[in-house]
């Protein structure tokens, strides 16, 4: 091999490590900034601010992925976090994968079977005086303030992010099902999106 080549090579395997670096750093990046958010259980997660965050490109943030609930409440160090992360670089949120609402629910201490969970959601999300089939399904009924509260504020919170943060985008519904309901409960999202709507794209939801 000529030392031409060999040149090539060790500039290439150079840039190739380069390259690995600076990924894992905006990774630990994003966990340090999320992890933050969380805190312990006596929520004493520190905050951020943009100052504090590294410039990024391009990223998405699968919001149910992450902790932004403390029970029904927000966590409000998670979303000082997030509005700090989202205006430092271009950021995608997706605000409801519908393999993650049952678990959320379930932390948010609305336990059912997933299927009555997703009803359950969309259905008082979007205002329906839906009728309650059994037991469980009663219990889910006469919590329903409790639950569009949880979810509305959780809405509010995203719209409040991307207001703050011009630079940043969002999915409404990935994951769904034919029992999920996603176009039921994305719909009502999108209308509750209006002062961001411009940056908002409803995903691929189920009719």
């Amino acid at each position: 091999m000529t030392k031409k080549k060999i040149g090539w090579l060790l500039l290439f395997l150079s840039y190739l490590i380069l390259l690995l670096i600076g990924c894992d750093f905006m990774d630990n990046q994003w966990k340090n900034i999320t992890n933050s958010g969380s805190g312990s259980s006596s929520g004493s997660g520190s905050k951020v601010t943009s100052q504090d965050v590294p410039s990024h490109g391009q990223e998405t943030v699968n919001l149910l992925r992450r902790t932004p609930f403390k029970g029904q409440s927000l966590d409000p160090a998670f979303w000082s976090n997030m509005e700090a992360y989202c205006k430092a670089g271009p950021t995608q949120l997706i605000i409801a994968d519908m393999d993650l609402i049952p678990s959320q629910m379930t932390r948010a201490g609305f336990s059912a079977p997933e299927n009555q969970l997703y009803y359950a959601l969309a259905s008082t999300y979007a205002g329906m005086n839906w009728a309650p089939g059994d037991a469980t399904s009663q219990v889910l009924s006469d919590n329903r303030d409790q639950i569009d509260a949880w979810w509305s504020r959780y809405i509010q919170a995203v719209v409040q992010v991307m207001q703050k943060a011009p630079r940043t985008t969002a999915i409404i519904i990935i994951n769904d099902g034919s029992d999920r309901l996603g176009s039921r409960l994305g719909n009502e999202i999108y209308k509750n999106m209006a002062s961001v709507i411009s940056r908002v794209q409803m995903g691929n939801t189920i009719p």
